[in-house]
């Protein structure tokens, strides 16, 4: 159930928000430096389930980034965050139906789940109309959700929802983004697959990234990684990472 009254986080929350965060960005300075990396990925909170008031103390705690994985919770958490002052960077990181391709970008800046060329139409038109309201919009950030399963889980489970894009359907894609003026595209992103050490599965991410470069050099950003998985997504070169319940705790439905 979406909210409608705003209660500012009190200040237990904010100081757990803090203590979480930094153990978080800890850990990721540690990964930095095991990977012999220099520059740290940014970090995506993803605030799925938790309201509106988590998303302005995040922001006072210096957090830009914020994703979330559904169109119906994240439109009113991001126009109540609004109202309160905080203006964080949205990211959508869920699955999106072609439909609700223009209420995302009401308040999305990047759409990481593009996995099919009809949501890539979709997108570009929602894009097209809001530079055309907004003079002076940035294009819409466009990452290709991958689809890292190996045959074996494919094999177990053909016909499971996968959740991206497969590696031959990349190339396609990619040239349809790149040729729609309000949209960028910005590079990967993908899921450990269930079940399976995560390492080898970001390893072809990085490889599927080399690939993709070679013909768009822009699509730099590789979005992997989670709680659990971070050390090995930045070891493969994640420059994203989408991390919630580290931050936040366990998550409850608002439903």
């Amino acid at each position: 159930m979406t909210e409608t009254v705003f209660t500012p986080a009190t200040a237990e929350r904010v100081q757990e928000l803090s203590q979480n965060l930094s153990a978080v960005r800890e850990r990721i300075t540690r990964a930095t430096a095991a990977a012999g990396r220099e520059r740290e990925p940014e970090l995506i909170v993803v605030t799925k389930f938790f309201p509106a008031s988590d998303v302005v103390a995040l922001h006072g705690l210096g957090v830009q980034d914020v994703g979330e994985n559904r169109e119906q919770e994240a439109g009113p958490k991001a126009l109540g965050a609004a109202a309160n002052g905080a203006h964080p960077r949205w990211h959508f990181i869920g699955q999106l139906q072609s439909n609700k391709a223009a209420r995302v970008l009401r308040f999305a800046s990047e759409v990481h789940s593009v996995d099919r060329a009809g949501l890539v139409t979709a997108l570009g038109k929602a894009a097209a109309r809001r530079a055309e309201a907004e003079p002076g919009a940035e294009p819409a950030g466009i990452y290709l959700q991958v689809d890292l399963r190996g045959e074996s889980s494919l094999s177990e489970d053909p016909n499971a929802p996968r959740g991206g894009a497969r590696p031959e359907e990349l190339a396609a894609l990619a040239d349809l983004v790149a040729g729609n003026d309000a949209l960028c595209l910005r590079g990967l992103m993908a899921v450990a697959p269930l079940g399976e050490d995560p390492r080898p599965a970001f390893e072809r991410l990085a490889a599927l990234s080399e690939r993709l470069r070679r013909d768009h050099p822009e699509a730099r950003e590789l979005s992997a990684g989670m709680s659990g998985d971070l050390e090995a997504a930045v070891a493969a070169g994640a420059t994203r990472l989408r991390i919630g319940s580290d931050v936040l705790g366990r998550r409850q439905s608002l439903l």
